[in-house]
């Protein structure tokens, strides 16, 4: 229809003038972002997204465009991936007002609709500073230690025992004896010797938010309208696996919490975070509101605490045995300190920098999450001279931190050596902790108590096996 009408130079040029313009304009704001691989209309960097070990390529990207942070769009969805301790603190940390948010993750939120109790997910704001503070209260202080000395001395005595009665079954006995601790000091619990129901569906739940969690793993996460397609349509697997993990998610909320109440209500309740909680319920707040945030709040600590120890210990005892010569060094310590009578205990730790050191490299070596859930920037903000706008969703790429060659020579070797100096931690050498748990106001409220059990385990077992084939 349009071959008939007749275009003139004098049509053309105020045309072609508006094209440029348009595309200059498109340009200049793309260039006020930090650089990036280029996308295409529309869909942006789609068909750039890694679909496997992301933090990789975003690494690649960062030495590529020589910038620590990257750019990326999706379908409209602003992105950055901070690829440095050092830009990832100064916007995650240093304005953490503006940056502590969580993005849409429809997968993981809107389908598997009952995982938002988890305050891991929640957008920031004052339903999250509630469970955080009653988190935080519990967690982190320097009362924590102390308070789970013997919870955490009990259970290392128990992993202990099922590793001298079955070590082939390392890995099962390290997940059972963590949920077990874990259990106990979120509901006051004593979990059976094998198959305890609590800790069964939690496994469940928790590998399903790892799942649904991770990036990329589902198109609606990108194309959020394709949750509602219905059940039966070609493609729509990922709404029947939804509903199926949202019920082991409701499960982990509900029926521990449950439990709980019941020995309440017939005074056998053991102390536990989610007792105290209840027991110093504030009469000025509504009572139903008080108890959805300690149940949720209870359910997350229970889950981000089991998963991450566990994955922790797992890497501690891989590396003991790809690393022999680290092993006895570290045994060494253990002997000629502690010797052959007794366990470690935690006034041993400035005694046994080496086993400290070892802890800490484990953290550095592989990192449980490479990726760190992603923060949401909410207002309009400048850095370094980039335009970041509200919405943009941020990635901390902890990987990419944590084998920084300039910080960590050599980062794929696992050397303790490189936090030590004159046989003493070395405060110059960057804490690995720093990103192994989170970064701003979204640190994991958890990571004493980890830290705390890891240690012991590493030194229980040090001091009582070999590891090896």
């Amino acid at each position: 229809m349009f071959a008939n009408i007749p275009l003139d130079a004098n049509q053309l040029l105020p045309l072609g003038l508006l094209l440029v313009a348009l595309y200059v304009g498109w340009n200049s704001k793309r260039s006020k972002h930090p650089p990036g691989p280029r996308g295409l209309p529309l869909i942006g960097n789609l068909l750039d997204m890694p679909t496997s070990e992301d933090w990789l390529q975003y690494r690649k990207w960062s030495e590529k465009f020589k910038s620590d942070v990257i750019y990326l769009n999706i379908f409209g969805t602003h992105m950055i991936v901070t690829n440095t301790l050092e830009s990832t603190l100064d916007l995650l940390e240093r304005r953490s007002s503006k940056y502590s948010s969580r993005t849409r993750m429809p997968m993981l939120v809107e389908l598997c609709h009952r995982m938002s109790w988890s305050f891991s997910f929640m957008p920031y704001g004052d339903t999250w500073r509630a469970h955080r503070r009653l988190a935080a209260q519990e967690f982190d202080s320097s009362q924590t230690i102390p308070k789970y000395e013997l919870t955490f001395t009990r259970n290392a005595h128990g992993l202990l025992r099922r590793l001298l009665e079955t070590p082939e079954a390392w890995k099962q006995h390290l997940r059972h004896q963590v949920g077990t601790m874990i259990i106990e000091i979120s509901y006051g619990f004593e979990a059976l010797p094998q198959n305890d129901p609590f800790i069964d569906t939690a496994e469940k739940s928790f590998t399903a938010i790892a799942i649904a969690g991770m990036p990329n793993a589902f198109l609606v996460d990108t194309v959020p309208i394709l949750k509602h397609v219905p059940y039966w349509f070609p493609g729509a697997g990922f709404k029947r696996k939804a509903k199926e993990w949202g019920q082991y998610s409701d499960d982990t909320l509900e029926t521990p919490f449950k439990a709980l109440k019941e020995d309440i209500a017939n005074g056998v309740e053991k102390p536990s975070f989610a007792q105290r909680c209840l027991q110093d319920m504030d009469p000025k707040v509504d009572n139903d509101y008080q108890e959805r945030v300690i149940k949720s709040s209870s359910a997350t600590m229970y889950g981000a605490g089991t998963d991450t120890t566990v994955s922790f210990l797992e890497t501690f005892v891989l590396a003991m045995l790809q690393n022999p010569l680290v092993q006895r060094r570290a045994q060494a310590e253990l002997d000629s300190v502690i010797g052959p009578d007794r366990l470690p205990t935690f006034t041993d730790i400035p005694a046994l920098p080496y086993l400290s050191a070892v802890v800490k490299e484990c953290h550095r070596w592989e990192v449980v999450a490479p990726l760190a859930i992603p923060h949401m920037l909410t207002e309009d903000d400048d850095y370094r001279g980039w335009f970041l706008p509200s919405g943009t969703v941020v990635i901390p790429n902890s990987w990419a931190i944590l084998n920084d060659p300039v910080k960590y020579p050599n980062p794929s070797a696992f050397n303790p050596e490189r936090f030590l100096k004159d046989g003493k931690m070395d405060p110059e050498v960057q804490d690995p902790e720093l990103a192994a748990f989170g970064y701003g106001r979204r640190v994991c409220a958890g990571r004493r108590v980890a830290n705390a059990f890891v240690w012991l385990s590493a030194g229980y077992i040090l001091a009582s096996f070999n590891i090896g084939n």
